[in-house]
């Protein structure tokens, strides 16, 4: 598909009325999410008489998350609550509202959020919580596509294939900022476990470090670290739960155009400050050596 040619005129007429349909789409999610929140409420419920032990996975939208959560599930030892915004200031409210909060933090609107919020609240239990940092320029260009007919592509979704990469970069820019996955850490993660991870000792090495934080048992996992290591890591950390390999699934292709994501690598590659800026961010300097910075760069600009 060439990049210059224009969307059919189809593709253009169906973008048209997505912006007259906004809210009809507002008044339809308005009606359906409280019902599948109930199911879910339900299914948890029932998880915890036959696992008592909580194990959520925490951690931002994109971040390879899926994989290790149905590990973890499959090893059936805990009820895994997987969770990416619990703070109710980072709940998004539907169409036509805010995408962002001023801090940065991508908004999620997810049936769980509520449940795992009134959760921590009533348990006083131990919690163990793991979470997925992942590199800020894949976590952006990953987070406008999938997410992209939903949020930042809604009213251009059906033409965005035919869209020049100066355009649809010109469009991430504005919607993804290089800070957006380490705000998620700051304002989201740190007020809800109680310490930022960014400016805590992590072995870098490694790819993962486990903390104590009163109530809270966290493991923090770099999601660039391959699967049998992320395996060990799991395994290490919960001895005896009966942890399988980790397979990744989920994989960004499967939910939007291959095309999108490479136009935005073509951006990139052509103008490397949203990645110089990204690599320069205290999150990437905590979480990966200089050298492992240095090969994180080279694979979006080289």
């Amino acid at each position: 598909m060439d990049s210059a040619d224009r969307a059919p005129v189809r593709a253009r007429l169906r973008d048209a009325l997505e912006v007259a349909n906004t809210p009809f789409r507002f008044v339809q999610d308005g009606m359906r999410f409280p019902r599948s929140e109930e199911r879910y409420r339900l299914r948890m419920d029932e998880s915890f008489v036959r696992r008592p032990e909580p194990l959520i996975v925490y951690s931002a939208m994109k971040t390879a998350t899926t994989a290790v959560a149905r590990a973890l599930e499959a090893a059936d030892a805990f009820t895994v609550l997987k969770v990416h915004n619990i703070r109710p200031e980072h709940q998004y409210r539907g169409a036509g509202c805010a995408l962002a909060a001023p801090t940065g933090v991508i908004l999620h609107r997810a049936i769980e959020q509520r449940y795992a919020r009134e959760y921590l609240a009533r348990h006083a239990g131990r919690v163990r919580v793991l979470s997925l940092v992942r590199d800020p320029v894949a976590f952006a260009v990953s987070n406008f596509t999938y997410f992209g007919r939903a949020y930042w592509l809604r009213t251009v979704w059906r033409s965005a294939p035919w869209m020049p990469a100066e355009e649809l970069g010109a469009r991430f820019v504005a919607a993804m900022p290089p800070h957006a996955a380490e705000a998620w850490w700051r304002h989201e993660y740190a007020p809800t476990v109680g310490f930022d991870p960014v400016a805590a000792d992590f072995d870098a090495e490694q790819g993962w470090s486990i903390r104590s934080c009163g109530r809270f048992e966290a493991m923090v996992l770099r999601a660039d670290l391959p699967d049998d290591r992320k395996t060990d890591a799991l395994r290490r950390w919960l001895p005896g739960a009966g942890i399988p390999e980790v397979a990744r699934v989920n994989e960004n292709s499967t939910q939007s155009p291959p095309v999108l994501a490479d136009r935005l690598r073509e951006f990139l590659r052509r103008t490397p400050a949203f990645v110089d800026r990204a690599m320069d961010l205290p999150l990437v300097r905590r979480f990966w050596t200089p050298a492992q910075r240095e090969r994180m760069r080279a694979g979006w600009v080289a």
